[in-house]
């Protein structure tokens, strides 16, 4: 028996462009995980995506993972057509600028919640040299079909509905594993990458005329419910034979993630003690840093120790300088503030924890405010 036959006809498949493309990540230094696993919880089976390709950089006190997650297809016989009309991007319930992060930073996880943030992030990436990577989409993909090359019959959307569905699935899943996976600081930015060994077609619809143009990729913005809520994912579709063209936008988004989140972080650390909000996010942390220090005075005067739960940290502007106040009574706060020894471990704490080195007090909690 000979196997001269079947290199020709594994070229069939897409498994040779699933390698192309890991061997072309590999090339830019990206990590490769292939053929990954993952639980797909609404239909209780197992499922595969192609690639899991990342690049990691140390920033400040944690790592910064910029992901893309990739579908690669392949087909001789159809091309693929993506079927779009103009765009409207002041539609209140389109969301065309989607960020997809996980932190479990608690100053960065603040950042990522607030108002805008996703806003902030696409124009800061742009200012920092990212284009195509994260482009607003130029056209809205509203329908996909895979057509015949040669009699352009439409066939189905099933290849495409795969990859599309896969790709938002696999995103859910990392999002959903992560907490429990993770436990070093760490921020993660994902993108969705479908890439496809065929011809890319957009059919753009303009009144009553339909028009056919080649595209080397298009961004589209997909809608999903996902394990019972809404799901807003950007799904990149890539020419395989202009991927190498496109990952360098990825290598230029990592560098600029890493910039964005330094950043972000500096942000929520800057003035901090003027902010109680950002102040309560990091709270739970100071108490354990300088609770002991805080009590043991009590004990050593024979006075009614605070619960460590009532300790908090307000800003005076009359005094300009943190307060550090609970249940001390007046003399509690008079030991501590006497006490060098206190004072020198709660100022080690605020500098971990805030990374605040002004001046501060011991205080009574009751401050009028």
């Amino acid at each position: 028996m000979t196997y001269e036959h079947l290199p020709a006809q594994i070229e069939k498949t897409g498994f040779v462009l699933e390698n192309r493309i890991a061997q072309l990540l590999k090339a830019a230094k990206w990590t490769v995980i292939s053929n990954k696993y993952y639980v797909d919880d609404a239909e209780e089976s197992i499922r595969e995506i192609d690639l899991v390709a990342y690049q990691t950089s140390k920033i400040q006190h944690f790592d910064v993972y910029t992901t893309l997650i990739i579908s690669c297809k392949k087909s001789d016989n159809n091309l693929w057509a993506l079927l779009a009309r103009e765009i409207n991007l002041k539609d209140p319930n389109s969301d065309w600028q989607p960020l997809h992060a996980w932190s479990n930073d608690k100053a960065i996880m603040h950042q990522l919640a607030g108002a805008g943030a996703a806003k902030r992030y696409h124009e800061d990436a742009i200012r920092l040299g990212v284009k195509n990577a994260l482009q607003t989409p130029a056209v809205e993909v509203f329908a996909f079909q895979e057509m015949n090359k040669t009699s352009g019959s439409p066939q189905n959307d099933k290849s495409i509905f795969a990859a599309v569905t896969s790709l938002m699935k696999a995103q859910a899943y990392e999002l959903g594993a992560l907490p429990q996976r993770k436990k070093t600081p760490a921020i993660y930015q994902f993108n969705l990458l479908s890439v496809v060994d065929t011809d890319l077609i957009r059919l753009m619809f303009t009144g009553q005329a339909v028009d056919a143009v080649p595209v080397n990729g298009e961004h589209y913005i997909a809608q999903y419910i996902i394990k019972k809520r809404e799901s807003v994912s950007r799904i990149r579709f890539i020419r395989a034979d202009t991927f190498a063209d496109v990952l360098p936008e990825y290598g230029t988004l990592h560098s600029a993630n890493c910039q964005w989140f330094d950043s972000e972080c500096n942000a929520f650390y800057r003035d901090i003690m003027k902010d109680g909000k950002r102040v309560s996010v990091l709270i739970e942390d100071f108490r354990k840093e300088s609770r002991w220090h805080i009590i043991g005075p009590f004990f050593q005067h024979n006075l009614k120790a605070p619960e460590p739960e009532s300790i908090n940290i307000f800003w005076s502007n009359p005094k300009e300088s943190a307060q550090v106040y609970g249940q001390f009574g007046t003399e509690g706060a008079r030991i501590l503030n006497s006490d060098a020894n206190a004072k020198g471990h709660v100022a080690k704490a605020l500098q971990k924890v805030y990374r605040y080195n002004g001046p501060f007090e011991f205080e009574d909690d009751d401050i009028p405010f």
